[in-house]
């Protein structure tokens, strides 16, 4: 039995923002499109950064004003990548050991993000009833 490809199964498209774009506006845009994560491209679309919820909770913790700072101050930079030709299972692998839960699906530009949910649903709907 063939693995289902990533590409099955990630989000698209892909929310991305520039570096030096504020927080507030990353934020604003998240919501809008009720997007938990967002990819931080540069000007050649390689990506940079990742930004989450998760990271927006920190802010509040470190009472950051999210007009006044940039993506680049709080975005992690520490960015892992997938292809979209990787397996859901080594995937799902990757994640796990990581502790994330979403990485850009890069194919020379970020295509998409897979997430845990993604994962979740892709094993949800695939399971033997």
């Amino acid at each position: 039995m063939t693995e289902t490809a990533v590409e099955e199964i990630m989000t698209t498209p892909v929310l991305t923002v520039a570096p030096d774009e504020t927080l507030s506006d990353a934020a604003w845009a998240m919501r809008d499109t009720a997007i938990k994560s967002v990819a931080v491209i540069d000007a050649d679309c390689e990506p940079v950064g990742i930004l989450t919820s998760t990271d927006f909770v920190q802010l509040a913790a470190d009472d950051v004003d999210p007009s006044e700072t940039t993506v680049e101050e709080r975005m992690t930079t520490t960015v892992e990548t997938i292809g979209p030709d990787a397996t859901v299972s080594e995937a799902a692998t990757y994640l796990l050991d990581s502790g994330f839960n979403h990485i850009p699906v890069v194919d020379g530009d970020v295509v998409g993000i897979l997430t845990t949910t993604d994962i979740l649903r892709h094993t949800a709907s695939t399971a033997p009833a």
